[in-house]
């Protein structure tokens, strides 16, 4: 795993890229349409850490600032 955090909008993007070549296949290669399985789960999997990151920040920063009052 790298240690650069790939943006959201990144990942979507990947994501959408995978959808796309299912919608754009007459007929899917049975072990390539696993491959982009697997790229899509990776994907969901890292976004949904990702999000769950930005999630916590949000918290903190909500904590923060109810401290404050």
């Amino acid at each position: 795993m790298t240690t650069k955090k790939t943006s959201i909008s990144e990942s979507l993007g990947k994501l959408e890229e995978v959808a796309n070549w299912f919608e754009k296949q007459k007929e899917i290669d049975v072990e390539e349409g696993l491959k982009k399985v697997k790229e899509g789960a990776v994907l969901i999997k890292e976004l949904k850490a990702r999000l769950k990151e930005v999630e916590n920040d949000f918290n903190e920063i909500k904590k923060d600032l109810d401290e404050e009052k």
